[in-house]
């Protein structure tokens, strides 16, 4: 046994529960019924199971898919079928010869197709002249205009009209069938084959019997043959499929836990949402009270702003005059300036002054000094040894100037 592939939504697998899970192994049931003996070929055939059950009744089962990795899983995961084999292929483009197949099955599978017509007419020339198209596709009315749904995987809906005139120019002989999942309460013999089917409606409190169902269908499976002979005849009864484990009542039953769960939780916020409206309040309130403080503070405010105005045309006023102040200053300081540079100059002549006065001192002690020597000459000359030496003086000056 192989991984299985991923869910996306575009091909059904075994592993999806729901309402999903009847619709797409009720149609493979049908098929199975319908495959005794034949040569089958399964288009679009996704993770295999279909395939795998038709072959419990077919002579060879052919599963064709545009997917590798689906493929893949398909031939690991049913390769105990000895009849069954599968195949990576375009439906648009079947790798098999003409009438190689008794019977086909498409089942979802034109509403992805761009080239429907092409489509179609591959499944005719792979099929026997006497072969069977079972083939179905979802009620575009019903499926997607009543709910305004799409499905982002589905190419070209089709209306019922519009799927037959596709199919009838390759198919002149069609039987169509209904299906959607429906609510019944069924009542049957315990234990008994049940010998006719009931079918009981109600609408508006008016029981009636009728014939068949009166619900729109949510597919259509079309059962084609260009040979009308070879149409089953036992497709004109009520099919019902269910399964052992009862899988829809336990996903309603899951669902239904999970609707108590959202009403709880419903409940939960309601509740928080009147602790929020109570919050709330609360928070007006103290949106109220700060309003308050907000104007008051707003009111002192204008008070400080005109305080502010009167301060700064006190400031203008002081800043005028200490401008004038400073203009009286500069005045003042060339003043000065200007008595600096002339008491510079008087610094200058004075220390010239004083230098001058400096060298007159000099030669005034010079002349004090030389007139102290005079004077000492002088009194010298005045002594008696001066008369006495002068004779000897001048004899010598004589005997030099002789000489």
């Amino acid at each position: 046994m192989s991984q299985p592939p991923s869910f996306t939504g575009e091909r059904f697998l075994p592993v999806c529960t729901g309402e999903i899970w009847y619709e797409h192994w009720h149609r493979y049931a049908l098929a199975r019924q319908l495959s005794s003996h034949c040569t089958v070929l399964d288009v679009a055939c996704g993770e295999g199971y279909g395939a795998a059950m038709v072959a419990e009744t077919a002579y060879q089962v052919v599963g064709v898919d545009l997917s590798v990795e689906v493929i893949q899983h398909a031939k690991n995961n049913y390769r105990h079928h000895a009849n069954l084999q599968f195949v990576t292929a375009s439906c648009e483009c079947l790798p098999f010869s003409d009438a190689s197949f008794d019977l086909a099955i498409s089942f979802e599978t034109i509403e992805h197709i761009e080239k429907q017509k092409e489509f179609i007419s591959e499944l005719t020339r792979v099929l026997r002249p006497d072969g069977v198209l079972i083939l179905s596709s979802p009620n575009k009315r019903l499926y997607s205009d009543a709910h305004d749904y799409h499905n982002e995987f589905h190419v070209r809906e089709l209306y019922r009209n519009e799927l037959e005139e596709l199919l009838r120019v390759s198919f002149p002989h069609i039987f169509w069938l209904g299906q959607k999942l429906l609510f019944h309460s069924a009542i049957w013999p315990e234990n008994q084959a049940c010998v006719m089917t009931e079918y009981l409606v109600n609408d508006d409190r008016q029981v009636t019997v009728v014939s068949h169902p009166s619900v729109e269908p949510m597919y259509y499976i079309a059962v084609c043959s260009r040979n009308p002979s070879m149409l089953p005849t036992a497709l004109n009864k009520l099919s019902l499929f269910s399964d052992s484990a009862e899988m829809v009542y336990q996903d309603y039953a899951k669902q239904t836990r999970r609707v108590m769960e959202l009403d709880q939780l419903l409940k939960d916020r309601e509740y928080l949402i009147v602790e929020r409206d109570n919050f709330l309040s609360l928070r007006t309130q103290q949106m109220e009270e700060r309003e308050q403080l907000i104007a008051e503070r707003d009111a002192l405010l204008d008070m400080r702003t005109e305080q502010l105005s009167e301060r700064t045309e006190e400031l203008n006023t002081r800043t005028e005059q200490l401008n004038e102040r400073t203009g009286q200053l500069s005045e003042r300081t060339e003043a000065l300036n200007i008595c600096t540079d002339h008491l510079n100059q008087h610094t200058e002549e004075i220390i010239k002054l004083n230098a001058l006065l400096t060298l007159r001192n000099e030669q005034i002690t010079e002349h004090e000094r030389l007139n102290v020597a005079l004077n000492q000459q002088i009194d010298y000359r005045a002594s008696l040894v001066w008369w006495l030496k002068s004779p000897l003086r001048f004899l010598k000056r004589a005997i030099k100037g002789n000489s």
